[in-house]
């Protein structure tokens, strides 16, 4: 596998890299398993070889533990991200899927995920709240796309969703299991205002779709 230091080839740089001091958590282990689990699908690594970088993710620390798990398998190394000079750091914008041909995924382990304020928002969205909430806040978006669609992956975990007045949510085709599925929102857009068509299943959890609140307000006024 490469050397993943070769990104900051001397000491000085080294000792300063965040990719080397940053802590990851459950949201980068969980990103790392998903390259591991599509490369054994691909052949790519056998079973074997899957259950022992799997141990290492989730042993690792630090970016570059997880470079050394994944280098042969992706140009896209985790480490890259939190290096403000890599390529990746300065052409990706926060929150937004690296291949627009994919999903943004978005996670919920055990810590909440939140998106809020001028976030970079695809085409299609993948949440997973497997434990914790995810919330999709999209009051301070700006976005010319007529549909977003969303799909709840089931899980124990809540999806909120929050739009302006004039936005739309369709949750028609979004299965409610065992959980509970709410929307106070217009299932037809003002104009040619977005719309967002969520799918999936929410499983054990919950999904609210809703407008702004005061606290939102409150937080949108700061």
């Amino acid at each position: 596998m490469s050397n993943s230091s070769s990104h900051f080839p001397d000491d000085d740089h080294a000792e300063n890299d965040p990719a080397k001091t940053y802590r990851i958590g459950h949201k980068e282990r969980d990103e790392a398993i998903e390259v591991l689990r599509e490369a054994a699908g691909d052949g790519r690594i056998t079973v074997e070889e899957l259950d022992e970088r799997m141990e290492k993710v989730h042993a690792a620390r630090f970016p570059v533990d997880l470079d050394e798990v994944l280098s042969d398998l992706t140009i896209q190394l985790p480490s890259d991200r939190f290096r403000p000079g890599s390529a990746v750091a300065r052409s990706t914008p926060a929150g937004r899927a690296i291949d627009s041909g994919k999903p943004l995924v978005i996670k919920a382990g055990w810590e909440s995920d939140l998106r809020r304020g001028r976030w970079q928002v695809p085409p299609s969205i993948r949440c997973e709240p497997s434990m914790s909430n995810v919330e999709l806040n999209f009051l301070e978006v700006e976005t010319d796309l007529e549909v977003i669609n969303v799909e709840v992956v089931a899980g124990m975990g809540s999806v909120i969703v929050v739009v302006p007045d004039d936005w739309a949510v369709n949750v028609d085709d979004l299965s409610k299991s065992w959980g509970s599925v709410k929307s106070v929102v217009n299932a037809v857009p003002e104009g040619r205002k977005p719309i967002i068509e969520v799918t999936g299943s929410i499983g054990m959890g919950s999904f609210r779709a809703r407008f702004a609140n005061f606290l939102d307000r409150r937080r949108m006024a700061k």
